[in-house]
């Protein structure tokens, strides 16, 4: 038997989520509402330099970007710009790993 993911209640569920604790992230115009987390050292470590100057990480649901931003590309929280170092697409949401704005791995 296959398990079939309810992709509606998955997208809900992250939506909870991120509400419980949002932290509003800017592209551009746009402004989304996002979740804020910090990666274990072994996970960034094992990120071989492409974390090179990691700060935090932000999930946020994917449906809410009509412009979703690409490696490199500044993103804006709290009026502090960071740099996107790597990102993780999942089913409903995408997790952007950020940096120091000058980071080495600057676009």
């Amino acid at each position: 038997m296959v398990d079939v993911i309810d992709t509606a209640q998955l997208e809900t569920d992250r939506k909870a989520v991120r509400d419980h604790n949002p932290v509003a992230v800017v592209f551009g115009d746009l402004t989304v509402q996002c979740r804020k987390h910090t990666l274990i050292d072994t996970e960034v470590a094992a990120a071989a330099g492409a974390l090179e100057g990691y700060q935090f990480s932000v999930y946020c649901v994917t449906s809410d970007w009509t412009t979703m931003p690409t490696v490199g590309d500044l993103l804006t929280i709290a009026t502090v710009q960071y740099r996107i170092l790597r990102i993780y697409k999942g089913i409903k949401s995408v997790r952007f790993d950020i940096g120091e704005k000058y980071t080495p791995r600057a676009k």
